[in-house]
């Protein structure tokens, strides 16, 4: 991580303060520029955090302009700062655009990171187990004909690409089926056992990070790094100094997708279909005839049991919408029986 400039003897406010000045840096190189004063007092307040420590809670009106008011004191400051967003629009904006921008007007060498959830890079170690599925006539449950489409596509970009990033991938679809068998999720992640590991993206992607200053994620990944920050491998986020939270009105509602529990009908198919493809594969051995007929239990069960729950709660408001709802136990007592079979043909 390259080392910032000495302040010229003032402090971390002060040096702000003198960014934002009408005669300042971002005033020189930035005709549009304007000094304001809301601006120049969030700047100097995020430099006093940064500074002196603690927690600083800004609400700043359009027009603000509060991205470079946490990101100048962020990069002036020299240490490690974490930046989370809500939007990945904002989180584009912030690492393509404000950050080259400052780069020239801060005239200090600083190097930064943007990070994706797991999800968005390729595993090597699934996909050469999943090319290989594909090769033997195995794979079939998830679209042979797709994988048979794009399998080459992605593997003329991996020849080529650094990061490992389908966003990269302009021929690729949201939506292709077996991307989820192939990505770089946490759920099948072996860590430093994987054969792959040294060679690994998401590897990779951690190591620039460690050595940047900056390190810009979203609020989903910086959920996601956090719950599974207890494991050994799970985690892609270096411990930064600093964190500043964006768009954090947003938080509440991610924050609850990751440390509460979710239960739904796409979760067991989900867990259904590995298991189809475990005995397709011929890993169960003697056992698939027995796993073959739990998973059809399965599925039978969660339908069963998520029918009831639609039909017993008022999960539709008015004109059909999806509505938030608070469950009490009395009110899932008529599914209870349906959840008690789902669960012991889980367990």
């Amino acid at each position: 991580m390259p080392d910032v400039p000495a302040l010229r003897g003032l402090t971390l406010v002060a040096r702000v303060a003198e960014v934002f000045g009408s005669a300042g840096a971002l005033a020189s190189a930035l005709p549009a520029f304007e000094s304001r004063p809301a601006q120049r007092e969030m700047a100097e307040a995020v430099a006093g955090t940064l500074d002196s420590g603690g927690v600083l809670l800004v609400e700043a009106g359009t027009g603000t302009g509060k991205t470079l008011a946490y990101l100048v004191p962020a990069i002036l400051s020299g240490e490690r700062v974490l930046i989370s967003t809500g939007t990945k629009t904002l989180q584009e904006q912030i690492y393509f655009k404000d950050l080259a921008v400052l780069r020239d007007v801060l005239g200090v060498p600083f190097t930064a990171t943007y990070m994706k959830g797991r999800g968005n890079y390729l595993c090597l170690h699934r996909f050469e187990n999943f090319r290989e599925s594909v090769n033997q006539g195995t794979s079939d449950l998830f679209g042979e004909s797709a994988a048979q489409v794009f399998l080459p596509i992605i593997e003329q970009w991996l020849a080529s690409t650094d990061t490992g990033d389908r966003a990269e991938i302009a021929d690729l679809p949201e939506d292709v089926p077996f991307w989820r068998d192939i990505s770089a999720s946490s759920e099948n992640c072996t860590g430093t056992e994987c054969p792959r590991y040294s060679d690994c993206f998401v590897t990779r992607m951690r190591a620039r990070a460690t050595e940047s200053n900056l390190v810009v994620v979203n609020h989903h990944l910086l959920c996601a790094d956090a719950a599974v920050r207890q494991s050994a491998y799970g985690e892609v986020i270096p411990e930064c100094q600093h964190a500043v939270v964006d768009e954090a009105h947003q938080l509440e509602d991610v924050a609850t997708q990751y440390f509460g529990v979710a239960v739904s009908s796409y979760r067991c198919e989900e867990l259904a279909r590995d298991a189809d493809r475990l005995i397709a594969a011929g890993v169960t051995g003697e056992h698939g005839p027995e796993l073959s007929a739990t998973v059809q239990r399965l599925r039978e069960r969660a339908g069963d049991f998520f029918r009831h729950v639609a039909n017993t709660l008022p999960l539709r408001g008015p004109q059909g919408a999806e509505s938030r709802l608070r469950i009490t136990a009395s009110m899932l007592q008529p599914c209870y029986e349906d959840a008690a079979l789902l669960l012991g043909t889980l367990e």
